[in-house]
């Protein structure tokens, strides 16, 4: 059959060429993961050639399709890889087919569009990324800065401060990363007018302590709550699919969780949502304090509405006056979203350089 394909490829008829090309590579996606190596041959040499021959639109449809399937052959990928950026975006941001060699030799050699493209993949090891910041212009730096899958080397963080000194919204990216060192980011808050640094200092600083803490306490939260409660589990991570499918609303599901007082419900859906470990989130919402608990909440946008509830709920469960939860709601309300994502990047930043060094320590 394939080898008729092939004669029909030669077709002149542009409409039955399109029409072939939608055909086969129907067929190919169908049976991909069961076909031999010789009929992928056979099938990589019809959809090359009708590639070659169709418009820019088939092509484009052409490689939207096959850039999520595994199977799909290698000369086919780097074709399309290297052809007009419409169809080439596909392939470079989402084909897992092509090797690093491949990304290496297409970042040194094509197009601004391709390198941005290439910039938004999953993941991007350091030497890459130093090829796309070197070649790159504002929107390849915009973008690897904004990518938390782009490794970034000593030399392409560096290089990215200096720029950022006079691009805030470069810098605004690296404000939110999780990878940079102290030195590094203390580079980044010098370049930001005086008094928003020193607000931003201040909040890093009045929060180290809360790392501490949180680092500190966890293995003693563990013990003492039930985490691994299977059932509510699985139901929370039903929300949390919802949620991120934008099926559910965040505060409607925060609000439920808060007034039927599932606080370990609660913290495994923030947790989740906010790239934290659990037992770090269970632990502010059970301290006395609420900083940590807001500036969470705030940095995944959780309304005034649903947050007051939640403190209210939380007096009641901490015995306290219920007048403590209008002085939380007072806090909660001036602090800014964007302070909010900026310190629990600090948290993040921190916990994960304080566990890396237990985990040193232990070894030796």
């Amino acid at each position: 059959m394939l080898s008729s394909l092939i004669e029909l490829a030669k077709e002149s008829d542009s409409e039955k060429r399109r029409e072939l090309l939608g055909h086969v590579s129907a067929l190919f996606i169908a049976g991909a993961e069961r076909y031999t190596n010789e009929e992928k041959t056979l099938f990589n040499g019809v959809m090359r050639r009708l590639a070659e021959l169709v418009e820019v639109g088939d092509r484009q449809a052409l490689a939207e399709d096959l850039s999520k399937v595994d199977q799909t052959p290698h000369d086919l990928v780097m074709q399309l890889a290297n052809d007009n950026i419409v169809i080439a975006r596909y392939m470079l941001q989402y084909s897992d087919v092509l090797t690093q060699a491949d990304l290496m030799h297409l970042a040194k050699t094509k197009s601004q569009g391709h390198l941005l493209a290439i910039s938004k993949r999953d993941h991007l090891e350091a030497r890459l990324t130093d090829v796309l910041l070197e070649r790159g212009e504002q929107p390849v730096h915009h973008s690897v800065a904004e990518n938390p899958g782009a490794e970034l080397s000593n030399w392409g963080a560096r290089f990215l401060i200096k720029l950022a000194d006079k691009d805030e919204t470069l810098r605004d990216n690296l404000l939110s990363r999780q990878d940079l060192t102290k030195n590094h980011f203390d580079k980044l808050i010098d370049q930001l007018p005086e008094d928003e640094g020193k607000k931003l200092r201040h909040l890093y600083a009045s929060n180290e302590k809360l790392v501490e803490d949180l680092f500190h306490e966890a293995s003693k939260v563990v013990a003492a709550s039930t985490l691994d409660r299977k059932k509510s589990r699985i139901n929370t991570k039903v929300d949390i699919r919802d949620i991120r499918n934008e099926r559910k609303d965040l505060n409607k599901v925060f609000a439920e969780y808060a007034m039927s007082n599932r606080l370990l419900d609660l913290s495994f859906l923030l947790a989740d949502l906010a790239e934290i470990d659990q037992k770090h989130v269970i632990n502010v919402i059970l301290r006395m304090e609420i900083d940590g608990i807001a500036i969470l909440c705030k940095s995944l946008d959780v309304g005034e509405t649903e947050f007051g509830n939640f403190c209210r709920a939380r007096c009641g469960i901490l015995k306290l006056q219920c007048s403590i939860a209008d002085n939380w709601m007072a806090d909660y309300r001036v602090l800014s979203k964007a302070d909010a994502k900026r310190v629990v990047r600090f948290l993040k930043v921190r916990l994960k350089a304080m566990e890396h060094s237990e985990t040193l320590k232990q070894a030796s």
